[in-house]
C-alpha cells in the first residue's frame, strides 16, 4: 500500500523548510518542514500515516522516500513551479460551511472590530461556551448536545488567563477541557520564551487544529500576532500574512476570528473604521462591528459590516450581566440597527486635533513597538499635522531608537506591555 503514495517536496525557504505533499489516491496531506531534521520528519509520518491511513509499517518507506524526493530536487536545480490552468468547467460548486449560520463562516477569515470595553471579547467567548457543548448559536435556542461538541483555539494577548478568560468561560457554561489558550513559543530548553507570530507559527496553529478538533479560532488582538517585521496599514504586508492565515483556515475548515479596534476617523462609511489596512477587511469573508446600543446606553449591538458568502443577516442585540466576580453575553432579539447607526454614537475624541492625535498615538503603540512612518501616516490621514502629531508624541512621552544602521525609526511608548522599557 505505501509504495502507491507520491510524494513531492518544493525547494528550501529560508528557514530551510520545504512544501511536502503526500498522495494516495483522492486523498492528499499538505505540510511545510525541514525534510533534514529527523523529529521533523516523524511527525510529518505520524501525520501521513493517519490522514491517508496507511498501515504503521509505512514510516520507514515514507522517511526514505521524501528524503529520495528532496536530494533529486536539489540536484536536479529545475525550477518544480509550472503553470496549472483549470476549465471552471471542471470545478464543482461547493455550498458554505458555516460555525454560525449566516454569521461566521467555516474555513474562512471573519472580523469583529469595534471601540475597547463593548463586549466584542466576551462575545466571542459565548460562542466558544456555545461550541464546546454542541449548543446552537445566538439568537436561537436548542438543547445541549444538539450540535458536535468541539474546541476553541484562543490568541489572546490582553487579558488574565485566571482572573478573566477562564471565569468568563465558565460563567457562559463552557466544557474548558475544550478551550485551548496559545499566548507563547518556549525554546527547546524550556527557559526563554517568545510571542506567537504571523504568520511564520501557522503550522502550530494547524497542528493545534488538527489536534484538538478546533472549530474557531480567535485572535485577540489580531495585530498583537503580526510579525514584527510587518506592518498592519501596508496592504501588501497584511494580504501576505492574511493569504496563509486563509490557506490554512480553508485546509482545516476551522473558522478564524481576528478581533480589532476602530481607527479614529470618525465620520468615514464602516467599511473603513477598522484599523489597520482595508486589506484586513478585504481578506476577510465576514466583519461585524459591536458598538452601543443608540436606544440603550447599556445595551450592545452586533451588526454586520461585510458579508460575502450570505445575505446580510440582522443585527443582534445584547447585554452584559454580572454572575458573582465575573460577567456573561445575554443575549436578545434582532434589530435592524445598522452599523453606520452605530458609529453615530460613537464616544467623540474630544480635545480636538491634539486629543485625537494623542488617542492615535496611544493605540499604535499599544502592543508593542512601530516604525514612526507608519504611526505618523495614521495621524495624516486623520487630519493631523505634522507639528501637532510632534506635540503629542512629546506629550505622551514616546521613546524613538533606530533598529539598525540605515534602517526605520521604531516608536514605542514609555514601558512595553510587560513594564519593561524600550
Amino acid at each position: 500500500m505505501s509504495d502507491q503514495v507520491s510524494i513531492t517536496c518544493g525547494r528550501r525557504d529560508e528557514r530551510n523548510r520545504r512544501r511536502v505533499v503526500a498522495k494516495f489516491g483522492e486523498q492528499s496531506h499538505v505540510d511545510r518542514f525541514d525534510v533534514d531534521q529527523q523529529f521533523s520528519r516523524s511527525n510529518w509520518r505520524d501525520a501521513v500515516i493517519s490522514k491517508l491511513g496507511l498501515e504503521d509499517d509505512a514510516h520507514e518507506f515514507l522517511d526514505g522516500e521524501v528524503q529520495r524526493v528532496a536530494a533529486a530536487q536539489d540536484e536536479s536545480g529545475g525550477d518544480i513551479w509550472q503553470p496549472t490552468i483549470v476549465s471552471l468547467e471542471e470545478i464543482q460548486p461547493l455550498e458554505t460551511d458555516w460555525l454560525w449560520e449566516h454569521y461566521l463562516p467555516a474555513g474562512a477569515i471573519s472580523v469583529l472590530e469595534g471601540d475597547p470595553g463593548l463586549g466584542k471579547t466576551q462575545a466571542l467567548l459565548d460562542m466558544a461556551a456555545r461550541l464546546s457543548r454542541g449548543d446552537s448559536m445566538p439568537p436561537h435556542s436548542a438543547p445541549n448536545d444538539t450540535y458536535s461538541r468541539r474546541g476553541s483555539l484562543i490568541l489572546n494577548a490582553e487579558d488574565d488567563p485566571a482572573r478573566t478568560l477562564r471565569p468568563r468561560l465558565e460563567a457562559a457554561g463552557a466544557d474548558i477541557s475544550r478551550i485551548t489558550l496559545f499566548r507563547e513559543m518556549a525554546g527547546f530548553d524550556g527557559e526563554e520564551t517568545r510571542p506567537v507570530s504571523l504568520p511564520g507559527d501557522l503550522p502550530y496553529i494547524k497542528s493545534m487544529i488538527e489536534a484538538n478538533d478546533i472549530g474557531l479560532v480567535i485572535i485577540d488582538p489580531w495585530v498583537a500576532y503580526l510579525d514584527s517585521s510587518l506592518s498592519m496599514n501596508s496592504d501588501a504586508d497584511v494580504r501576505r500574512c492574511l493569504g496563509q492565515v486563509a490557506t490554512t483556515a480553508e485546509e482545516t475548515g476551522a473558522a478564524f476570528v481576528l478581533l480589532r479596534h476602530l481607527n479614529k476617523k470618525s465620520g468615514l462609511n464602516a467599511m473603513y473604521r477598522g484599523g489597520g489596512s482595508i486589506g484586513i477587511t478585504g481578506a476577510a469573508r465576514a466583519v461585524f462591528i459591536v458598538g452601543q446600543d443608540p436606544t440603550d446606553a447599556d445595551g450592545r449591538i452586533l451588526a454586520p459590516v461585510k458579508c460575502n458568502l450570505a445575505p446580510e443577516p440582522p443585527s443582534l442585540r445584547f447585554h452584559i450581566e454580572s454572575v458573582e466576580t465575573t460577567s456573561r453575553v445575554c443575549w436578545g432579539d434582532a434589530c435592524e440597527v445598522s452599523a453606520a447607526e452605530i458609529l453615530q454614537t460613537d464616544r467623540p475624541g474630544g480635545g480636538g486635533k491634539f486629543a485625537q492625535a494623542e488617542d492615535i498615538i496611544s493605540d499604535a503603540l499599544a502592543h508593542g513597538p512601530r516604525g514612526s512612518n507608519e504611526v505618523m501616516q495614521e495621524c495624516e490621514e486623520a487630519g493631523i499635522s505634522e507639528s501637532t502629531y510632534h506635540r503629542a508624541r512629546k506629550s505622551l512621552g514616546v521613546k524613538s531608537k533606530k533598529i539598525d544602521f540605515g534602517g526605520q525609526w521604531m516608536l514605542s511608548l514609555p514601558t512595553t506591555m510587560n513594564g519593561e522599557s524600550f
